[in-house]
């Protein structure tokens, strides 16, 4: 009769138990992206070249969904019920192909998956996309990155870019911090398209891309 009894009130309790899991609330997940349109040039393309995008390589806490943030200067965190719509490698390769596109430097850009017949390859690395807490009034947004022009024929590296910006969020929410954001990323993709294209205007037409203009 003992050990019954046992049963039957382990049994109650995880009723109980069940019961109040049941009740309970799992806050809801709310997913961000970054919203940046890009310019938008009626112009012809700056080089009659066809180019790939790759996505950036990062570090891992750069890889994952979770917006990052830190405190105290390095302690990271992360947001658990915020999180990027895809991963940021992603999002900013899209970010890429866009600027690119709408600036007309390159004649065809698409994304690269390791495809030959490209003349140039875009390899780069996001350094940055974050929330850095250095206080209850000093909150910034940061956002970073490096790329490198690569002519597929022989890999020779013709042009290198970096640049990085910050700018305060105006209130301690994860909105806030996403619309800090879009500013960060349009000033870097701006510094950084501008100076290839000033890179690009000095290049010739590879030999695939002059052969395929003459078809």
């Amino acid at each position: 009769m003992t050990k019954s009894r046992s049963l039957i009130r382990v049994g109650a309790c995880l009723l109980v138990g069940l019961s109040l899991a049941a009740c309970g609330k799992v806050p809801p997940t709310y997913y961000y992206t970054v919203r940046y349109q890009g310019p938008h040039s009626p112009a012809s393309a700056v080089l009659e070249a066809r180019l790939g995008v790759a996505i950036p390589e990062a570090e891992h806490l750069l890889r994952q969904d979770r917006i990052v943030y830190f405190t105290g200067g390095s302690e990271l965190n992360y947001y658990q019920y915020h999180r990027w719509a895809e991963s940021p490698t992603f999002m900013v390769q899209s970010l890429l192909l866009r600027q690119l596109r709408g600036a007309r430097l390159f004649s065809s850009i698409v994304p690269y998956r390791a495809q030959k017949g490209l003349d140039y390859v875009l390899r780069g690395r996001l350094l940055a996309l974050e929330e850095v807490d250095n206080g209850p009034s000093n909150i910034i947004a940061r956002f970073g990155l490096e790329l490198e022009l690569v002519r597929q024929e022989d890999g020779q590296v013709v042009w290198t870019g970096r640049a990085q910006r910050e700018r305060s969020v105006a209130s301690k929410t994860v909105g806030a911090l996403v619309e800090a954001l879009n500013g960060c990323v349009a000033e870097v993709l701006d510094q950084l398209s501008g100076s290839l294209r000033e890179a690009v205007m000095q290049l010739q037409p590879t030999p695939a891309a002059a052969e395929e203009g003459r078809e």
